[in-house]
């Protein structure tokens, strides 16, 4: 008899597990379109603002290298 343990109290034993797969092959539908390009739109925002703030970091470490390097060689930029 296999089982999956969940956590130390809870167990899925062979006839939950059957019962969970039949009623997820017998419950198939369809992913829904407007859902699908909410979450996909989602997940491009999330990449463009953190490729945003990657910028804006580099900016700032640029800055702070060209102050440096300003202070140690006597230019002004």
């Amino acid at each position: 008899m296999s089982s999956i343990s969940i956590n130390s109290s809870t167990h899925i034993n062979d006839a939950l597990e059957r019962q969970l797969l039949q009623d997820a092959t017998t419950n198939n539908q369809a992913y829904p379109l407007v859902q699908g390009l909410v979450l996909a739109a989602k997940a491009v925002r999330k990449g463009a603002v953190a490729f945003g703030r990657y910028l804006v970091h580099v900016g700032e470490a640029l800055n702070e290298a060209r102050a440096m390097d300003a202070r140690y060689s006597g230019s002004q930029w």
